[in-house]
């Protein structure tokens, strides 16, 4: 019999590995801070005014220090990547106190380190290019301040001014004259948000019949609840039972005055974000169909095509401009969220995002970040994206493609497998679709068919890892030839082609994030029900669903190396399907076997929490860690702020070396002797903790062969 045990200790001399930087690593490059601080220009204006500035420390930074700036009366606004702040202070007052020691060097936070290297190079050709920009601003007391001067420069008009963001119109020569504003973290291109459902532009080549409509054709796999094994948990009575879904999207439906029967009963309340728009219904067509995955009732096909937690409770959120004709996502995202949480929901999805920039951690991300840094027990999805492609024809889907706001650390980014289904949709191969010679014309990719294999990854999924090295997405759900609801707004799209009247089939990883977020509405109806933990984290959920996840290894094409196309070159974590596909027998099926830990205080820098396993048999021990991390500068090259890790040791066995890159971590240990293992926490990195401590969640299972 296993036995699993905690115990709380505290060293405050635990030795860290870690050492100081000597180096700012911003994308605008990396910085020799002493170098660049020797360079630099005799400060313009009055020294003793508060400037924003960059200080470097000689070691990893304390709350000792934090406070001993704040006693000089610095304002901190954040952290950069290694051991430096972003402080608004006087210069004259920060020379005097850097004579402590401590200081590796002070920098002005130059306009040049805020310019997000996704703009085109500017020169004599383009510097008067009219050129839409999104700014970030270190406090919303000063946007509209921010906005007024942007609005006074030659040529530019200001759209929007809200909470840390500006969205402007500026000569391509004038991007660096927005950076040099006091009180500005960073320039980025305003993006255009797009909904998540593939397209193949528009000609799908071939489509297969429909079907007859009249559910005698269908067998139960086209919703994509089976492959996610939805029975085994509806079977427990697991169905998202008193709990809050919320969904930014297109719309929901004919909106509050008509509604299909399938949402009848389960909407709260909606909300409108669409410009100019005066209801949240989905003209559109994808928020109905992202809905109906979700939680819709399956009352139109007599259930026979539900959603994965089809009695939870749901907020749709209506982001459909009637005007632009398209999306419309605040320029302040949090503004969703803030909603959303206030009405109740702890589990918001997103089938939406950019296809531009990929991998990179941008304003959209780090803001997500920062909500739910401060909102820990929500749970966050977003579609991975899916500009998956194979240009090179190696016959692999190419690497880094990952959609902002899915760089997101925090939320749960969603990539696509495929569904098991041969009814109704795309059923042709690669081939035969218009983009197909194009974006993966190399076998075994160009045969293949995308809704046949359940271990496979859907070819237009976006790959990680971001920009920075961290690992996305983290799970994959079905996303290939999804059956769910259409919306009854005349003119709404049939996506992949429309069923009957009530019911149509699309593709992507829009479908998959709704599938995964009906399985973390369930997942948070476990861990209240099962096991009396009241208020999960969104660490805690999003530890759980990878804790129980399939790894899909090898891949649809078999264990037959890279050169002949093997999907999954290793076994889970990896870049293409993050942990693995999300199972919800796994998820309904857990015992005392599995022990939670939701740490809502955390660790310190130096400190660590140790609990013990017990194995009287050989066996395995998997071990998950997920944190929710300080937000980042969209201005560093690397999003990891706080550092956590873990060790599992004993019997002869220590775990393998930790992680810098990502806030979560793996330990999966099999063929153990038995023994008494430990599973250590530790605080090894915390600069921007909530009262120096960083939470976590971990999740842990010991079983005896």
């Amino acid at each position: 019999m296993t036995k699993l045990s905690k115990c709380i200790f505290v060293a405050a001399s635990l030795a860290m590995t870690a050492q100081a930087g000597t180096v700012l690593r911003l994308n605008a490059g990396t910085i020799e801070t002493k170098r660049a601080e020797s360079l630099m220009t005799a400060q313009l204006g009055n020294p003793a005014a508060a400037q924003d500035l960059i200080v470097q420390f000689k070691k990893p930074i304390t709350e000792a220090d934090k406070a001993s700036l704040k006693n000089i009366g610095a304002e901190i606004f954040g952290y950069l990547p290694d051991d430096a702040l972003m402080i608004r202070a006087s210069w004259s007052k920060v020379q005097q106190w850097r004579q402590n020691g401590a200081v590796e060097a002070v920098l002005h936070f130059r306009a040049d380190y805020k310019v997000s290297t996704a703009f085109a190079p500017s020169s004599i050709f383009n510097k008067d290019e009219q050129t839409a920009v999104l700014v970030k601003t270190f406090k919303p007391t000063e946007t509209k301040d921010i906005a007024l001067a942007i609005k006074n420069m030659a040529q530019s008009t200001v759209h929007v001014a809200e909470g840390k963001s500006v969205v402007a119109v500026v000569p391509r020569g004038m991007v660096r004259a927005v950076a040099a504003l006091q009180g500005v973290e960073h320039v980025q291109p305003y993006v255009e948000m797009k909904p998540m459902h593939m397209t193949f532009d528009n000609d799908y080549g071939v489509i297969t019949p429909l079907g007859i409509g009249d559910y005698s054709d269908i067998n139960g796999t086209e919703t994509g609840t089976k492959v996610m094994n939805f029975d085994g948990a509806w079977a427990m009575g697991l169905t998202g039972r008193n709990q809050i879904v919320a969904m930014a999207d297109t719309g929901l439906d004919g909106g509050e005055t008509n509604l299909s029967v399938d949402f009848q009963g389960a909407v709260i309340k909606g909300h409108i974000f669409g410009l100019f728009a005066k209801s949240w219904e989905d003209p559109m067509g994808h928020g109905t169909h992202v809905a109906g995955s979700v939680l819709g009732r399956g009352t139109a096909s007599g259930a026979r095509l539900k959603g994965g937690a089809y009695d939870a409770m749901f907020i749709p959120q209506g982001m459909w401009s009637p005007m632009m004709k398209n999306l419309t996502v605040p320029s302040k995202v949090q503004d969703l969220f803030i909603r959303a949480y206030a009405d109740g929901a702890r589990i918001h999805t997103n089938s939406w995002g950019s296809p531009r920039n990929l991998g990179a951690y941008d304003a959209y991300a780090s803001s997500v970040d920062e909500f739910l840094f401060n909102n820990p027990d929500m749970l966050i999805l977003f579609a991975a994206g899916n500009s998956g492609v194979d240009m090179n024809k190696d016959g692999r889907i190419d690497s880094g493609s990952i959609s902002s706001p899915g760089t997101s650390k925090n939320a749960l980014t969603v990539g696509a497998s495929e569904n098991q289904t041969t009814t109704g949709g795309i059923q042709v191969p690669v081939s035969k679709l218009r983009t197909g010679q194009e974006s993966w014309g190399a076998e075994p990719i160009y045969s293949s068919l995308i809704s046949d294999n359940p271990n496979g990854v859907a070819m237009f999924s976006s790959r990680g890892p971001t920009l920075d090295g961290r690992l996305k997405p983290e799970i994959v759900a079905p996303g290939t030839n999804i059956l769910s609801n259409r919306s009854h707004v005349a003119g709404a799209s049939e996506l992949w082609g429309a069923y009957n009247a009530d019911y149509a089939f699309s593709g992507g990883t829009s479908m998959a994030t709704p599938l995964a977020a009906g399985g973390a509405a369930v997942v948070r109806q476990v861990l209240q029900e099962k096991f009396q933990i009241a208020n999960p984290s969104g660490a805690l959920m999003k530890a759980t669903m990878m804790h129980t996840a399939v790894d899909m290894f090898p891949g649809q094409y078999g264990e037959v190396g890279a050169a002949k196309g093997q999907e999954l070159l290793t076994r889970r974590p990896n870049a293409d399907e993050g942990y693995g596909r999300v199972d919800m027998t796994r998820i309904a099926q857990m015992t005392a076997q599995t022990r939670f830990v939701d740490n809502k205080v955390g660790l310190g820098q130096n400190e660590q929490e140790m609990f013990t396993v017990t194995l009287a048999r050989p066996g395995q021990i998997l071990v998950n860690l997920v944190y929710t991390d300080a937000p980042a500068s969209p201005d560093a090259a690397v999003a990891m702020v706080n550092d956590l890790d873990i060790n599992v040791s004993g019997g002869g066995v220590t775990s393998a070396p930790r992680d810098r890159v990502n806030n979560n971590e793996i330990v999966e240990l099999n063929n153990l002797p038995a023994g008494t293992y430990t599973i250590t926490v530790m605080g090894t990195k915390v600069p921007q903790g909530k009262n120096g401590k960083q939470p976590y969640a971990l999740v842990y299972t010991a079983r005896e062969n």
